[in-house]
């Protein structure tokens, strides 16, 4: 390893070539402090001087002819750790290796990587000289199997590529810059230079009139092509599984060879923050990516990319929906960066029509009412009525800020441009071959989910995504629970009569039969159960319900039941039942039908109450017929002697003690014991005792 440093830290003196011109290496060295405040001499090259005057000469030629904005001129280098710059090691083995690079009167700076490959715990910084601005760190995590890596503009024209590596680190880097970039314009608006005639391209983003496209413009980018500018959209597909695809047109990425795809930075939420704002923030970026399918600028001029890396999900970052229906959109809305500006909104609030394009019908045209385009806009969504993406922007005589006409490829000729997936949206946005024609935007994505969609249906399942076919409904006149609904009483359609009978014809509303219950006796537990029925009598079942639940039936017996030889049976819950297995039955009349028994479950003091449910009167030919059932009553237990808690008969001191451990807790609830009967035991109940037993 001490060899390699060695070998490292030579300068290298080198003349590169660069069409024509060459790039000088500074003899001098410069100094600059930047890790743990070390001052470490460094090489700085200076690249050629730019002729801006041409370079703005030749992008006039060019407006209007399908040519994304250019912005910056680029140099074709060969830079990297074992060419150039300066390697230095500290006392605790620390690696540090930097390289300064001038470009005389560029507003920003930014270098391409050919070769970029950190081992983890290694940073990479670049900076402006004067340490104003400074990006990074980048690490590993920035490692592409390509070895391909780009950087975004560094305010300045002289920045310094910093790499630090880490003590004991193993694996040798790979940093080798193939490109330098000088911008000749001010395309981030560093210095107030050109932004205030991009403000004339519709509202800030951050004005109240973008509020309603608040998704949509988290959906937008800023697309940074080497030395051009355009705009791009984040675009969901029916998988919903957030892919980073990105829909711009085809012209923004044509000069650019197949390889160069690797070099795009892709800039989110590069919005102002106020409303009169010429600046934005543009820091939240990915570089990377992959051409999945493009139509040429004799189609629909689309271009589908798919970035390399996913953007962070605290950016916000909205995947917008589309619409591939061949209908006119009603009103749009366009949203752009304008000359590379922040985020700008247009409105369109007349009819957009279809266009010819080189001969063919594949474009939407229309004219602003609220804002225009210009270079940089090129790429940008336009948005339907219905907020999805229908297009996006080929240009038009509206460019620079005016009100001409704009073009914007159609996406239902994107969609199915060609038969080959290189060709067309569908084999990338349609992954599972749903047919869908429209799709709405996400942040979170999720799966496809199969099931029920319609909401009136028994099994709606609010989840799914897609319908599968299983809905079931109500059937007839009954609900999803098999239970009728309104005065229908069952599935059928029947409906109660007057008389409460289901399917009756209201001649049946006299009750044929009445319960009721007769004499209670307190002491015995005794009810009795009377009836009245206008006809005979061959079966009967109800239920003696009683608050709160503290008593169990123990026993039925006697009455008209047992007069005519009936066969009764009982539950402790309170049910009864009572029919015959002979010829006889209960005549027409009234009486006692039968005396239930009960016990208290507990030594509870409890008032309680009876009542009767649930009542079935069978007539000779087991037909149900119509029973009436009468009011509830009391059953007051009164078999003990007040004061006798004990129960030997005599009331004493002896009882006064077992009442006062009731009232302590250590004796449980003796009715026996609530003296004042307020089904409370309590040191009034004490007084009065032990005034019983004083003769008070």
């Amino acid at each position: 390893m001490e060899n390699i440093m060695k070998t490292m830290k030579l300068l290298l003196p080198i003349t590169i070539f660069y069409s024509g011109l060459f790039a000088v290496i500074n003899t001098f060295e410069d100094s600059y402090t930047r890790i743990n405040n070390i001052d470490i001499p460094f090489e700085s090259i200076t690249m050629p001087i730019v002729d801006v005057d041409a370079l703005l000469i030749e992008d006039e030629e060019n407006v209007g002819i399908g040519v994304p904005m250019r912005f910056a001129h680029s140099f074709d280098v060969d830079l990297g750790i074992n060419n150039s710059g300066t390697w230095e090691e500290m006392d605790d083995g620390t690696l540090i290796w930097r390289l300064g690079i001038h470009s005389p009167g560029a507003y920003g700076m930014k270098v391409l990587f050919d070769d970029y490959w950190l081992p983890e715990g290694a940073e990479l910084y670049v900076f402006s000289k004067n340490e104003d601005m400074s990006i990074g760190p980048y690490t590993y995590e920035q490692n592409h199997e390509d070895g391909t890596f780009g950087i975004p503009l560094v305010k300045s024209d002289h920045i310094v590529v910093e790499y630090y590596q880490p003590a004991n680190t193993e694996t040798i880097p790979q940093i080798n810059i193939n490109k330098v970039f000088h911008s000749y314009r001010d395309i981030h608006n560093f210095y107030n230079d050109d932004g205030s005639s991009r403000n004339h391209c519709g509202d800030n983003v951050a004005c109240s009139s973008a509020d309603p496209y608040e998704d949509q413009v988290n959906s937008v980018i800023y697309l940074e092509m080497g030395g051009y500018v355009c705009s791009a959209a984040l675009i969901n597909n029916t998988s919903q599984d957030l892919k980073p695809y990105v829909l711009t047109a085809w012209h923004c990425v044509e000069p650019e060879t197949p390889g160069e795809h690797n070099y795009f930075t892709f800039y989110f939420n590069h919005e102002s923050s106020s409303c009169s704002g010429s600046s934005g923030y543009y820091g939240h970026s990915e570089t990377g990516s992959y051409l999945r399918s493009s139509g040429n600028m004799y189609s629909s001029d689309f271009a589908l990319l798919e970035m390399d890396d996913d953007p962070a999900s605290w950016w916000d970052p909205y995947f917008a929906g589309w619409s591939r229906y061949t209908s006119s959109p009603t009103i749009s809305a366009g949203i752009h960066h304008p000359g590379g500006s922040p985020k700008h909104i247009n409105f369109d609030n007349d009819q957009a029509y279809g266009c010819s394009w080189y001969g063919a019908s594949t474009h939407w045209c229309l004219s602003w009412d609220d804002g225009g385009t210009a270079g940089g806009s090129s790429g940008s969504p336009i948005f339907n009525s219905d907020k999805r993406v229908v297009g996006q922007l080929t240009g038009g005589s509206g460019a620079e800020c005016g009100n001409g006409t704009d073009y914007y490829g159609k996406f239902s000729k994107s969609w199915s441009n060609s038969s080959s997936s290189s060709g067309n949206l569908k084999y990338w946005l349609d992954p599972g071959n749903t047919s869908q024609y429209s799709l709405d935007g996400t942040y979170d994505g999720g799966a496809i989910v199969y099931g029920c969609t319609n909401s009136s249906a028994c099994n709606y399942d609010p989840d799914a995504t897609n319908d599968d076919g299983s809905c079931t409904y109500p059937q007839g006149t009954c609900d999803c629970d098999g239970d009728p609904t309104g005065n229908y009483c069952n599935c059928s359609g029947d409906m109660n009569d007057e008389c409460g009978i289901c399917g009756g014809d209201g001649t049946t509303c006299d009750p044929l039969v009445t319960l009721s219950f007769g004499n209670v006796n307190g002491n015995t537990g005794t009810v009795e159960i009377n009836m009245i029925n206008d006809q005979a009598v061959d079966g009967f079942q109800f239920v003696i319900n009683d608050y709160p639940n503290n008593l169990n039936l123990i026993d039925v017996s006697g009455g008209l039941s047992a007069e005519y030889d009936f066969m009764v049976s009982s539950s402790e819950a309170g049910t009864i039942v009572g029919f015959t297995l002979s010829n006889s039955y209960i005549p027409q009349g009234d009486g006692v039908l039968l005396i239930a028994t009960f016990e208290t479950i507990s030594n509870a003091y409890t008032d309680h109450q009876l009542c009767l449910s649930d009542a079935i009167i069978a007539d000779v030919n087991g037909e149900a017929l119509p029973v009436a059932l009468g009011g509830c009553t009391a059953l007051n237990f009164s078999s003990f002697t007040p004061g006798d808690l004990n129960d030997d008969g005599t009331v004493n001191i002896l009882d006064v003690v077992l009442l006062v451990n009731i009232v302590l807790g250590i004796e449980d609830f003796n009715p026996a014991g609530d003296m004042n009967t307020d089904g409370l035991i309590n040191v009034l109940d004490v007084v009065i005792l032990v005034n019983m037993i004083l003769g008070g």
